[in-house]
């Protein structure tokens, strides 16, 4: 019968008959997956306390024997995201980064950078590396890139004009059209437009290019933060196609 392991991040469980548990993981070898647990919930001993959101697990699966879900064999505490299942807040952000991997990620096919920057981030967010806010930019500033939607900021996406010529302290954020427009390309009519200001701009477009770690390190006084968090929660549901629900429990907790 065949079976596969891989470390796995849990992103969703689901209760599933009386005793049995659907469990969403990013794994590093097959990307998004859902898998059954089988008497997880009746039984104290058989994964005791893994099974819980934001875990990472050593898991081993074996194949339906009549081509449904795979079936949970064993799981192993990988990592321990310190404190964010504790914390409120912390809950809010990794909730909201959890709810973009699973319905963005296509099932079954690796996705080991997003696998690694989920990791990253949530190691980030739990032993307090960071601030949250930050640790979160630099979530879907990266995440988006990895998607294929990275914003672009570093030039008007109408007609190429570089960030440093277009005049002014702040330009147009076009989230239709994916990135900052000049003066002119702005004149154009569109409703989905935001204003961000050049140093904002600057800041986002470092955050994607640096290394992670140099990334965490770069200084948002509390207006660029919240213009950033403003811009990225804007852009993110926009091209996902729809607001998360953890997006809108993250800004109450907020």
């Amino acid at each position: 019968m065949l079976c596969f392991s891989s470390p796995a991040i849990l992103l969703r469980r689901t209760d599933y008959g009386d005793y049995d548990l659907i469990i969403s993981f990013l794994s590093l070898a097959r990307g998004r997956i859902s898998v059954i647990a089988k008497n997880a919930k009746k039984s104290r001993k058989r994964f005791s306390g893994l099974l819980e959101p934001f875990a990472k697990l050593d898991i081993v699966c074996r194949a339906s024997r009549r081509n449904g879900m795979p079936v949970l064999q064993e799981a192993a505490m990988n990592h321990v995201y310190a404190g964010i299942r504790g914390d409120l807040f912390e809950t809010a952000y990794a909730s909201y980064w959890t709810e973009l991997v699973h319905g963005w990620v296509e099932p079954y096919r690796p996705q080991p950078e997003i696998f690694r920057l989920l990791d990253y981030c949530l190691d980030a967010l739990g032993s307090g590396r960071a601030s949250p806010h930050l640790v979160s930019i630099l979530f879907q500033m990266r995440f988006l890139g990895l998607a294929g939607f990275a914003p672009h900021l570093d030039a008007c996406v109408g007609c190429g004009l570089p960030l440093e010529r277009i005049p002014g302290g702040s330009v147009v954020f076009d989230l239709a059209k994916g990135g900052i427009v000049c003066n002119g390309c702005s004149a154009e009519q569109g409703r989905f437009r935001m204003t961000i200001s050049r140093g904002c701009a600057k800041r986002l477009s470092w955050i994607r290019g640096y290394d992670a770690n140099a990334a965490m390190r770069l200084r948002f006084d509390a207006r660029s933060m919240a213009e950033a968090q403003r811009i990225m929660e804007a852009f993110v549901p926009y091209h996902l196609g729809r607001v998360p629900k953890s997006l809108k429990f993250l800004k109450d907790v907020r």
